[in-house]
C-alpha cells in the first residue's frame, strides 16, 4: 500500500473516531443537562433510544406497560389496569372527539404512534414526587399521554361535571400531542399559546364564566420556568388566561387563525413577529383587549 494511501486512511480513521467521541460525549451532556431534570427515571440508553426512534420508554412507563392490559385505538395504544375496563368506551369516545377536534384546528397531522397510560391513582402517576405533581401530562419525547384512574366511581355514576372534566383533561393532553406533530419546532412558541390551544380545544364555552383573576403580561408566560412560577402566583390563573386569549383570537379571526399562526411561525421562527403579521396586534395590545367582551 502506498504511503499516501496509508496516511489518508489514518487521517480518515482519526476523524471518524473524533466525531464518534464528540457525539458520544454530546449525548451524555444532553442526557445529564436536559433529560435527567425532566425524568429522573429515564436511563442514558433509553434517552438515546428516544433520539433514534422518537419514543423512549422510562422505567415507570415500562413497568406500567408490563403489568397492564393493552388495546389499540387508531394510532393510540391504551395501557390500563383491569378495573379501568368499564371506562374504555368513554375513553375511546373522547379520543375520537379529540382526533376530530384537532383536525378542525390543525388539519391532518401525521398520526405518529402514541401511548395512553392510565395510572391507578394520582400519586402513582407522579412517581411519588408530589412536589412536581400534575393531574395529567403529555411527553413528546416519550410519546406518552398520562392520566390517572382516581375518579372512576364518580365517572361510572355519570356525574356530569366529572364526565366533562375527564373529557377536558384527555382533550387537552391529546391536543398537546397533535400540536407537537403539527409544528416544526415547539420551542418557537410561548407556553401561553401552547397551553391556550390545548385549553381551547377541550373547553365547552358554555361552561366558562366571567374571568376573575389578575392577568400576567404574556411576555412573562413564555418559558416553562415562567409558566411554573405563574402557576404558584396568588390570584392568577395562567390556564384560564391563555384560554381566554385563544377564545378572543378565534372569535375575532376564526379558528383558522391557529393554523395560520403555526404556518407563519414555522417560516419566520419568531412568534411575536408572526403574531403581529397574522393578527395585526402586538402582545401588549392583546393584553389590553382579550377580555373586553367580558367587561361591563
Amino acid at each position: 500500500m502506498k504511503k499516501s494511501t496509508k496516511i489518508t486512511l489514518t487521517i480518515t480513521a482519526l476523524i471518524v473516531s473524533f466525531v464518534f467521541l464528540l457525539l458520544l460525549g454530546g449525548s451524555f451532556v444532553v442526557h445529564k443537562a436536559v433529560i435527567e431534570p425532566l425524568d429522573k427515571n429515564l436511563t442514558y440508553i433509553q434517552t438515546m433510544k428516544g433520539f433514534i426512534t422518537g419514543n423512549a420508554d422510562g422505567k415507570g412507563e415500562k413497568q406500567l406497560k408490563d403489568s397492564s392490559m393493552w388495546e389499540n385505538h387508531h394510532h393510540i395504544s391504551i395501557y390500563y389496569e383491569e378495573n379501568f375496563s368499564e371506562l374504555l368506551p368513554l375513553t375511546k369516545e373522547t379520543l375520537d372527539l379529540a382526533i376530530e377536534r384537532n383536525e378542525e384546528l390543525f388539519g391532518e397531522t401525521d398520526p405518529v404512534p402514541v401511548d395512553l397510560l392510565v395510572y391507578e391513582n394520582f400519586v402513582e402517576m407522579n412517581g411519588f414526587k408530589l412536589r412536581e405533581a400534575k393531574d395529567a401530562y403529555y411527553s413528546d419525547f416519550q410519546k406518552i399521554i398520562a392520566i390517572h384512574n382516581s375518579g372512576k366511581e364518580v365517572l361510572l355514576a355519570e356525574d356530569e361535571l366529572a364526565l366533562y372534566n375527564f373529557r377536558l383533561v384527555l382533550l387537552h393532553e391529546y391536543t398537546h400531542y397533535a400540536f407537537y406533530q403539527r409544528v416544526s419546532n415547539a420551542n418557537h412558541y410561548p407556553m401561553w399559546f401552547i397551553e391556550g390551544v390545548a385549553e381551547y380545544a377541550g373547553t365547552d364555552p358554555e361552561r366558562v364564566y366571567n374571568p376573575h383573576f389578575q392577568t400576567i403580561p404574556f411576555a412573562e408566560l413564555n418559558s416553562t420556568v415562567q409558566w411554573e412560577t405563574a402557576l404558584t402566583t396568588q390570584l392568577t390563573s395562567p390556564y384560564l388566561q391563555s384560554y381566554y386569549a385563544l377564545a378572543f383570537l378565534t372569535a375575532e379571526y376564526g379558528e383558522e387563525v391557529i393554523a395560520q399562526l403555526i404556518d407563519s411561525v414555522d417560516e419566520s421562527r419568531n412568534f411575536e413577529e408572526s403574531f403581529l403579521e397574522v393578527t395585526g396586534l402586538t402582545l401588549s395590545e392583546l393584553e389590553n383587549v382579550f377580555l373586553n367582551s367580558y367587561k361591563d
